[in-house]
């Protein structure tokens, strides 16, 4: 995970994606760049600095079209398809990355990684040709609202328990607080003190000291 997230860093501080952002599922809308010229309504997905789909408005339509999807990875049922409008497009893509996401492992981050750095040159554009606008971060970007929170917690599996802290839950996924993410299993029950409340999850994400997970 280290490593995957260094990879981003360098994209960022290379001027692929723009600034990083605390939290490592923030979703952000890039204007597209198409033969030089940066294009209105047409949008890239930007998720720590890889590309992972399109928002695009239909030609002589007041329909969109939207496609979800990480480099290295099949096609899905659902990961693409049309739209009303922006904000319905919005929505279909966030419901179909939320499918998408629990099921990247660090390797196939790794790999889409390694194809986004080996594409910046490419992609950054020759001389006349304007430079990538800003990553916009789409807000409300999850599946479903999290309520930050502050509850006690005990992630338990096959021989052993380690306490953590919900920093904020959701009907889908929580983020956990824990001393270390060493030697916790990619699937857990996390169990929460106080509630009675018992969720099966599986690791989404790791950092230093954080886990996010989604609930299955």
């Amino acid at each position: 995970m280290a490593s995957t997230r260094a990879e981003a860093n360098r994209l960022a501080c290379r001027g692929h994606i723009g600034p990083m952002t605390d939290d490592l599922e923030t979703i952000a809308l890039r204007p597209a760049v198409v033969d030089g010229v940066s294009r209105d309504d047409n949008y890239e997905v930007i998720w720590r600095g890889l590309p992972i789909g399109r928002m695009l408005k239909q030609p002589d339509s007041a329909h969109w079209w939207w496609g979800c999807n990480v480099y290295g990875q099949p096609a899905t049922p659902g990961d693409r398809g049309p739209a009303i409008n922006f904000k319905d497009c919005q929505v279909r893509f966030k419901l179909a990355w939320a499918k998408i996401r629990p099921t990247l492992t660090e390797e196939a981050i790794a790999v889409a990684t390694r194809h986004a750095q080996s594409q910046q040159p490419e992609q950054a554009g020759t001389a006349g040709q304007p430079a990538q606008a800003p990553l916009q971060v789409l807000e409300n970007n999850r599946a479903a609202l999290r309520h930050r929170v502050l509850k006690s917690g005990a992630i338990e599996f096959d021989g052993g328990v380690i306490d953590c802290l919900i920093r904020n839950i959701s009907d889908t996924g929580a983020a956990l607080e824990v001393a270390s993410p060493i030697g916790i299993p990619e699937t857990f029950k996390l169990v929460i003190a106080g509630d009675h409340a018992i969720y099966r999850c599986k690791v989404a994400w790791r950092t230093d000291k954080r886990i996010g997970v989604a609930f299955v």
